[in-house]
């Protein structure tokens, strides 16, 4: 199978796409990304899976990640979605436009769905979770780079709501409408 013969089989009128949730780090992207996938048929891809070990030395240090280093891992990660050989659910932070669409060159038109939310609920978030490489020193950085999504198959939902909601909202954006019997 092709890139280009999945990409156009993707974005075919009814068809499942891959679905991104993006937004700042602490916001609930591999949880949303995971129940949605797991609801809706999709393979599931964590893109913090896919950055080299520099690229989360340096995170973990506090040091934010240039355009540059972010080029090869964005390819990584499409390139995990294909390798599903189906549409799939994905977790990457994708901030600015040029990444998404840099995904979109791999993987054809994608939904996308943007959590959102304040920052103060976003450092309690990261403050709380244990074990993840990035610190709460980045958030700002994040803020900063995050270029917001926009367009028909865009859904931003406010991350002050709970789990079982946000996914449900996912759900329902992206799964194709069914013809009428």
């Amino acid at each position: 199978m092709t890139t280009l013969s999945f990409a156009q089989r993707a974005t075919m009128g009814g068809a499942m796409r891959h679905v991104l949730v993006m937004g700042i780090c602490g916001t609930g992207k591999s949880s949303v990304a995971g129940l949605l996938a797991a609801r809706t048929g999709r393979g599931f891809v964590e893109a913090d899976d896919h950055h080299s070990a520099e690229a989360i030395a340096r995170m973990a240090r506090g040091e934010a990640l240039t355009d540059d280093d972010r080029w090869g891992w964005l390819d990584r990660v499409a390139q995990a979605a294909l390798a599903e050989g189906r549409p799939t659910a994905i977790a990457c932070s994708a901030l600015k436009r040029a990444y998404r669409d840099r995904l979109s060159e791999t993987l054809g038109e994608i939904d996308v769905i943007h959590l959102d939310g304040a920052r103060d609920l976003v450092a309690r978030r990261m403050a709380d979770r244990a074990g993840h490489f990035m610190p709460v020193s980045l958030i700002d950085s994040q803020l900063s780079a995050l270029e917001p999504p926009a367009g028909a198959r865009v859904l931003r939902l406010d991350i002050d709501q709970p789990l079982d909601a946000l996914v449900a909202q996912a759900v329902e954006f992206t799964t194709p409408e069914r013809p009428s019997a």
